[in-house]
C-alpha cells in the first residue's frame, strides 16, 4: 500500500513537472514571437500574451515548490511518528 502511494505522488510530480516545463517552454516561444514582431498592434498582443505566460509559469513553479514542501514535510512526520512507536 505505501509503496503505491509513493509511485501515486511519484506520478503527480512528474505530472507537474511537465506542466512546469510545458509553460516554461511557451513563455519562452512568446518571448521570441514578441522580439520579431514589428506592427504595434502586435507588440502590444505580444506583450500582453508573453506577460500571462510569464505568470503562469510563476504561479506552477510557485505551486510546484509548495507541493514539494508539503511532501517532504509529510515524509518527515512519518518517519518521525515510526521512529517515536518504534
Amino acid at each position: 500500500m505505501l509503496s503505491f502511494i509513493k509511485k501515486e505522488k511519484r506520478d503527480l510530480r512528474e505530472e507537474m513537472l511537465d506542466n512546469l516545463r510545458l509553460a516554461h517552454r511557451q513563455w519562452k516561444d512568446k518571448e521570441n514571437y514578441f522580439e520579431s514582431v514589428t506592427d504595434p498592434d502586435l507588440i502590444d498582443y505580444a506583450i500582453y500574451d508573453m506577460e500571462a505566460s510569464k505568470l503562469k509559469y510563476i504561479y506552477l513553479l510557485k505551486q510546484m515548490k509548495e507541493w514539494d514542501m508539503s511532501s517532504k514535510l509529510q515524509e518527515e512526520s512519518k518517519d518521525e511518528d515510526i521512529s517515536i512507536s518504534g
